[in-house]
């Protein structure tokens, strides 16, 4: 009788959540499974039809396109997010002053409601007024004088090679460099310490400057079209493929979708930080004495340590990046020319705009089992690459 009474305890404080787990996931749940081998405009009974839905969506173009925006999305956002947060968890893990100030400041853009991240985001890709082009026109205007510089000067020396000035000057730079800021500085410069600050001044320079050059150099000549399309880029606007080598790469508009993306990747980041205080300092020690360098430490002990949180986040965000909605639905709807138009759009455009909640169900549930095998592929490819300490 004790033993029933405390497990009807127990039960009556999880009875609230599992109440609301059965009325808004379960239900909707199998309701969506039976809804999507019907015919069902809302508000109508639904008219069970078997597998037409599902028939039609093998020749359906839009969901093809829909899915493919969607993958081409996950197949750059995910990795791209993944090693962006697993750097910031990493600087963040160093000790330096204001550490806790520069975690919240990371965290902060995840608690940001997502509307107002697409509004912020819009502004700042605005092609006139926004931040992310003003910068861009700032660096690219450097980056074509430096160019010009150069490319001037080799042809009154009557040289024609396009690369030859910027990579000149990247061979002089470091050499600089490594008088002036390395450990190799001669001691009559260390006893004048403003020509030694001045040396050091100008090797940064040289170096920053020939790098800007040698780039813009190296991406011009290989692609002058996609390089005049980022000297003024309509971010939102695009559909053009970038870079327009690739026949089905992702459009401007989906690129600017990809990089907000990474705006919330501090998330992540505090998770890998938490993952990567409890890596043992032991390894570290070990690894100085048999001589690893920062990359051998990197590589053979914080990333196998690190790896089931890295398993995790790569799961949570296929579930992440195969129910993009908001984003895409405020900043573009779905344009330009359907290049942003992700498979969550279209669920969400056959079953309010075009009333056939039937068929929006059917690429729900398809949309569910591409998730659950991606998810299981992604356990299976990494059974032998996860590190489990207690294992």
């Amino acid at each position: 009788m004790a033993n029933l009474r405390r497990h009807l305890s127990g039960y009556s404080f999880i009875a609230p959540w599992l109440v609301a787990l059965v009325l808004f996931i379960g239900f909707p749940f199998l309701a969506g499974l039976y809804f999507s081998f019907c015919d069902y405009p809302p508000l109508k009974t639904p008219v069970f039809i078997g597998l037409d839905n599902y028939a039609e969506l093998v020749g359906d173009v839009k969901f093809h396109h829909s899915m493919g925006v969607t993958l081409l999305y996950a197949s750059a956002a995910i990795p791209l997010g993944v090693l962006l947060a697993i750097t910031l968890a990493m600087l963040l893990n160093a000790r330096v002053r204001g550490q806790s100030l520069y975690r919240v400041i990371f965290y902060i853009p995840h608690l940001v409601p997502t509307v107002v991240v697409a509004l912020l985001w819009m502004w700042i890709f605005n092609p006139e007024y926004g931040l992310l082009n003003i910068v861009l026109a700032r660096l690219f205007q450097a980056a074509d004088g430096w160019t010009g510089i150069f490319v001037s000067l080799a042809a009154a020396a009557e040289r024609q090679n396009f690369f030859e000035w910027p990579a000149a000057l990247l061979v002089i730079a470091p050499v600089l460099a490594a008088i002036s800021i390395g450990p190799w500085v001669p001691a009559g410069l260390r006893a004048r310490p403003s020509l030694h600050r001045f040396m050091a001044f100008a090797a940064i320079v040289l170096v920053v400057a020939g790098s800007l050059a040698l780039v813009n150099a190296a991406l011009t000549y290989a692609d002058p079209f996609d390089m005049r399309k980022l000297h003024a880029p309509g971010w939102l606007t695009d559909a053009d493929t970038v870079p327009s080598f690739l026949p089905y790469g992702p459009s401007m508009a989906l690129w600017a979708l990809i990089l907000m993306s990474l705006w919330s990747v501090g998330q992540m980041a505090i998770i890998y930080l938490a993952k990567l205080q409890d890596v043992p300092g032991e390894l570290y020690e070990a690894a100085d004495i048999d001589g690893a360098n920062w990359a051998q430490k990197t590589w053979h002990i914080t990333i196998p340590m690190i790896s089931p949180v890295i398993l995790f986040n790569v799961v949570m965000a296929i579930i992440g990046t195969f129910q993009v909605f908001a984003e895409p639905y405020i900043m573009t709807a779905g344009g330009p020319e359907d290049k942003t138009r992700f498979v969550a759009m279209f669920v969400y455009d056959n079953a309010f705009l075009y009333q056939r909640v039937g068929y929006a169900s059917a690429v729900a549930w398809v949309l569910f089992i591409m998730i659950v095998v991606l998810t299981l592929l992604a356990f299976r490819l990494s059974q032998k690459r996860v590190y489990y300490a207690g294992r």
